[in-house]
């Protein structure tokens, strides 16, 4: 998460707000790193998109030969609902113990973020 946060995201202070409200609900189990958030029902921030979705992808090359991509999504009140994590472009396999993102190769918006 600190690594997400450190990086020039679209609307990062409002992601910043949606990480200080939430929690992390669940760690994916299949060695990738990915992750469930939810920010409770009652907090009242500004959402990050209109809807539901991919909000943004941050890649960064890695000390192994694959590069870290991380897809951030929202769910349906356009807030931050989790990271899925990849090891490589197409996901070659569970992340190796030993990866460690080296250079920022990237922030792209997602294709449903729009201004609210």
């Amino acid at each position: 998460m600190d690594l997400i946060l450190q990086q020039d995201l679209p609307e990062r202070e409002i992601f910043a707000a949606h990480v200080a409200a939430g929690a992390i609900t669940s760690l994916c189990t299949c060695g990738c790193h990915g992750f469930g958030f939810e920010v409770p029902v009652a907090a009242e921030l500004k959402p990050l998109q209109r809807s539901s979705g991919l909000f943004c992808e941050v890649a960064f090359s890695s000390n192994e030969e694959e590069e870290i991509d991380i897809l951030i999504f929202t769910d349906e009140r356009g807030y931050f609902a989790g990271a899925d994590v990849s090891y490589g472009m197409a996901n070659v396999g569970p992340m190796p113990d030993s990866a460690e993102p080296v250079k920022l190769l990237g922030v792209w918006p997602g294709g449903s973020a729009t201004e609210v």
